[in-house]
């Protein structure tokens, strides 16, 4: 896909050079570059936004603005992509809103927000379900089986996947105490992101869960309305997390997944031109944010411990536990996974643990 991209776009520029140098005059002479007034690319300003913290170092926006830069590489600097960082356009559920309305271009969106207008995806957030990279990154994969079923439902719903990304796997942070089994989560107020599936998850580990907004994690902390949440390593870090929840416990009991996601409607309105700029840099884009992602886990987990967090490693008692309790959680979505049809869920939980490396 990357190689035929390419291609394409490489196709796009021999076509600008060839129109501008190879031109003929009725004379059937070269005619002047300057007489060349259409640009091949026509102008267009991509609004980007996403959820993450304004930091160019910080995997989500290092991402969006590599994104911004290839596409005005490849377009000579006649497209143009405008970010919008920090929920400055609100939640991502809200911008997922604004681009099936046709008012914004392009999210960085989480699967858990997917949810809720794409219910089948809900499979994604199941506890355990991924079982590595490896998985991750054969599940997620434009051809694979899965990805051939899934994106068309986006397409339906007006939201168009360019590309996939990991965050990696998510672990619970808390201010109260360590967590070495899911009996130590009780009484805990728990936030996580507003998905049906890991709000049951969090209930099925003992908590009581919340969903407050990402932005509202902090100060919702220190105000004793919760006592922690669950990210992956980046988001901790990048958000200085340690200050206010020190107790860090590696359970993986999610993996992250985030879709460059389109407005179907105004990738209709993009010339085929525009639309090759867009998924080559969304591919640039993603691809890098795989390889900082990977590069940094063992840095960021590092970082961590010396800031002083609390870092507790589940025994393999502990762990089971963990998996035990997530396992109860599948059965209540296998219909919503097989849109509403619970036989043709479980096929498609197989279709994913099809994938598992052997």
């Amino acid at each position: 896909m990357k190689k035929y991209l390419a291609f394409l776009v490489g196709a796009i520029g021999t076509i600008v050079l060839l129109a501008a140098c190879g031109a003929q005059s009725s004379a059937g002479q070269p005619a002047e570059v300057t007489r060349l007034a259409t640009p091949i690319i026509d102008p267009v300003v991509i609004r980007f936004g996403h959820v993450g913290v304004n930091d160019p170092t910080v995997q989500t926006q290092y991402g969006a603005l590599a994104f911004a830069r290839r596409v005005s590489e490849l377009s000579s600097g006649v497209m143009r992509v405008d970010v919008y960082p920090a929920s400055e356009l609100g939640s991502s559920v809200d911008m997922a809103h604004m681009l099936r309305e046709g008012t914004l271009h392009m999210v960085d969106l989480e699967n858990a927000s997917a949810t809720n207008f794409v219910p089948e995806t809900m499979w994604a957030d199941l506890p355990y379900i991924i079982q590595s990279y490896e998985h991750a990154d054969a599940v997620f994969d434009a051809r694979s089986s899965v990805s051939r079923w899934m994106r068309p439902l986006f397409v339906e719903q007006g939201l168009r996947i360019l590309h996939v990304y990991p965050t990696g796997f998510r672990h619970m942070m808390n201010d109260t105490r360590p967590i070495a089994h899911p009996n130590d989560m009780e009484g805990l107020v728990m936030r996580v992101m507003p998905s049906e599936v890991m709000m049951e998850t969090l209930a099925a580990f003992g908590s009581y869960v919340d969903t407050t907004g990402f932005a509202q994690v902090p100060d919702a902390i220190r105000a004793g309305l919760i006592n922690g949440n669950e990210q992956p390593f980046g988001v901790i870090a990048g958000n200085r997390m340690w200050e206010f929840q020190p107790y860090l416990t590696l359970t993986g009991h999610f993996f992250a997944p985030r879709m460059y996601t389109f407005s179907e409607t105004l990738w209709q309105e993009l010339t085929p031109a525009q639309q090759l700029i867009v998924l080559e840099a969304s591919e640039y884009a993603t691809n890098l944010m795989a390889i900082h992602h990977h590069a940094n886990q063992a840095l960021l987990l590092q970082q961590l411990a010396d800031e002083g967090m609390h870092i507790t490693n589940l025994s393999a008692t502990g762990m089971d536990a963990f998996v035990q309790a997530g396992a109860t959680v599948w059965p209540m979505f296998f219909e919503a996974i097989g849109s509403g049809n619970a036989a043709s869920g479980n096929v498609i939980l197989d279709m994913v643990s099809s994938y598992i490396p052997r």
